[in-house]
C-alpha cells in the first residue's frame, strides 16, 4: 500500500503579479506523474507559467499517479488588451491566473466548455 500524504494545491507562479496581469490569461491542466516528485514539464511548443505543488494523493487511487494542475502559455497565445474583448480568442480550459485560488479552479474564461 502506498503512504497517505496530505493533499497540497498551493500555486507556485513562475512570473510575478504584473506578468501574470498582462498576461490576461493562461492555459490550465492536469500533469499525472507516478511518483510524487515527478516532473513539471510543459509541453512540447508551450511555455510553463505555474504549477501545484500537488493536487490529489496517489493514496487514493495508486493506479492514477499524483496529479498537478500547471499553467501555461503557447507561442500564439496572446496578451491581454484592455481595450478589447479577448474572450472570443482564449481557448478552452484558459483562465485568469490572478483569479486562481489555492485548491480552487480557476473562473473559465472561454466561452466554450
Amino acid at each position: 500500500m502506498s503512504p497517505s500524504y496530505e493533499d497540497e494545491d498551493r500555486i507556485i507562479w513562475l512570473k510575478d503579479r504584473e506578468s501574470l496581469a498582462k498576461m490576461g490569461y493562461v492555459r490550465e491542466r492536469c500533469q499525472v506523474s507516478d511518483i510524487r516528485t515527478g516532473p513539471i514539464k510543459a509541453p512540447e511548443g508551450e511555455a510553463l507559467i505555474g504549477y501545484s505543488v500537488l493536487k490529489k494523493s496517489a493514496a487514493k487511487d495508486p493506479e492514477k499517479g499524483f496529479c498537478r494542475r500547471i499553467f501555461t502559455l503557447q507561442p500564439g497565445d496572446r496578451y491581454y488588451d484592455p481595450k478589447g474583448d479577448f474572450r472570443d480568442s482564449v481557448p478552452p480550459g484558459a483562465v485568469d491566473p490572478l483569479q486562481v485560488l489555492a485548491g480552487r479552479p480557476g473562473r473559465s474564461l472561454s466561452r466554450e466548455e
